[in-house]
């Protein structure tokens, strides 16, 4: 059933220019379960009579959640509130003769979930002027036969990104429980113009024409031939996505062998994640490469960069700018396992090369040529821009490390979610999710979602130094 908002909204919001950052290039649903033990109070706390009324109450304060797209003359794209708009959440109910004990010995399994229907069909979110829209917020709540419940929720993630979504069922939840809170950080539209107060004629011009390596565009190809171009040809049914675990007592261990290595020079150093970000990347290329679904070769690794910081800008608010920091990496450096501190330190040495300058001017030529694209009457120019990382005919791997983000604080009243599930469809692209709390509620391993062709994911479940600290969690 769709939420009746009443005549209870703001007549006005504020909007938030999406074309201003990288987001608009992430057109796509990020779909979650949050599950939840049995308890006592989910029928009392977790009813579908008081969850519709908090997450009214929840909406009142997050109007944009509301909202949708609005695409202006100069092809620029806002994300827009307005109360009139017909396109509102969705909200919706069942129950299941899946119990909970079920659900955990599947490893929480998403396509058991899908098996009950328990999730929701997912658009392709792609911004599109004259399709029908999508609501920004679609949610179904599920209650498990013999006690439990599971959430599951999805946003656009051109509006809200994954942090984003989870701090807004974190406040639903307390807004359930009839706390009086403000608006957090995360949810409130905070501007993030990284071309704000820039001098024109300082180095930004001279490079305005240089098109950084990590974004492309095309405006010779369709959208739908762009997608096809950077798509490698393979079987839907070969796909397969799976989630390990590794501790963070491991991942501890693996940043100290790397400091000892005695492959730092003076003054360096590399963090958790880049550690991380080395240790998938050497595993899923050297596993593409034993099983012969890509050619031996030098690959590009990745991590993602929340341009934010480097350019001092907040590092709160709705919408983070993302560039795919990328080095190159021989094929000695992921087939190796003892090249893991020379590539560790290679991940971290090219997230530094970021500088605010290099930023600023890929942003700059993505701005320059959006609005060449607009002049030139290119029919929807957002579509026409990706990040060459993700052309997976390329040998590219790489990883999102979002191990910060509060997944597992949306306690409605009957007790934080004991397991998380989403789903990443990309090939070679690691997504890190925070595993769940361990016994004194701070989380000890982190998941990470890995989708590889089939023949691809033998030879990683087949690597030793793989599943020496990860463990298989679940299929999908």
């Amino acid at each position: 059933m769709r939420i009746d908002m009443g005549d209870q909204l703001p007549t006005e919001a504020v909007s938030r220019q999406i074309t201003n950052d990288t987001q608009f290039m992430f057109q796509f649903y990020k779909p979650c379960f949050q599950f939840y033990a049995p308890s006592p109070n989910i029928d009392s706390h977790m009813s579908p009579r008081r969850l519709q009324q908090s997450l009214t109450t929840a909406l009142h304060s997050c109007p944009l959640l509301l909202g949708r797209f609005t695409v202006h003359a100069d092809q620029t794209i806002s994300h827009s509130y307005d109360p009139r708009n017909p396109n509102l959440p969705t909200f919706e109910f069942q129950s299941t003769d899946l119990t909970f004990s079920e659900l955990k010995s599947q490893g929480f399994a998403y396509s058991l979930c899908q098996r009950h229907n328990m999730d929701l069909a997912i658009p392709d979110g792609a911004i599109r002027r004259l399709s029908d829209e999508q609501p920004m917020l679609m949610v179904k709540v599920t209650y498990l036969h013999g006690g439990g419940a599971a959430v599951f929720a999805m946003t656009n993630h051109v509006a809200f990104d994954g942090n984003a979504m989870f701090s807004f069922l974190a406040y639903w939840a307390q807004c359930n429980n009839g706390h009086g809170v403000e608006l957090p950080v995360d949810l409130q539209p905070v501007s993030n113009a990284i071309l704000t107060n820039v001098d024109q004629t300082s180095d930004i011009s001279k490079d305005a024409a240089q098109s950084p390596a990590e974004i492309s565009v095309d405006a010779t190809r369709l959208p739908a031939e762009i997608g096809t171009m950077i798509t490698r040809a393979v079987s839907r049914d070969t796909m397969i996505p799976c989630v390990y675990s590794i501790t963070t007592q491991d991942l501890r261990n693996l940043k100290q062998q790397v400091e000892a290595s005695g492959e730092l020079q003076d003054g360096e150093w590399v963090s958790s994640n880049n550690v991380l970000t080395a240790l998938i990347s050497q595993c899923v290329a050297r596993a593409n490469m034993r099983a012969h679904v890509y050619e031996h070769g030098p690959w590009t690794v990745f991590q993602a960069l929340d341009m934010r910081r480097p350019l001092g800008l907040p590092l709160r608010g709705l919408g983070s700018p993302i560039i795919l920091a990328e080095c190159n990496a021989s094929a000695d450096h992921v087939l190796h396992p003892d090249r893991l501190p020379a590539l560790a330190r290679r991940v971290r040495m090219s997230v530094d090369a970021y500088t605010p300058e290099y930023l600023r001017n890929a942003m700059h030529w993505m701005h320059t040529t959006y609005a060449g694209l607009a002049r030139d009457g290119v029919n929807e120019p957002w579509r026409h821009f990706w990040f060459s990382a993700l052309n997976t005919n390329r040998r590219c791997v790489g990883v999102s490390c979002m191990n910060r983000i509060p997944i597992y604080d949306a306690d409605f009243g009957a007790g934080r979610p004991v397991m998380a599930r989403s789903f990443n469809p990309r090939p070679n692209y690691v997504i890190v999710f925070p595993g769940p709390p361990g016994e004194t509620d701070v989380y000890d391993s982190l998941h990470m979602y890995v989708t590889l062709e089939r023949p691809a994911m033998d030879a990683l479940r087949a690597d030793p130094e793989w599943t020496s600290v990860c463990t298989l969690v679940s299929e999908f």
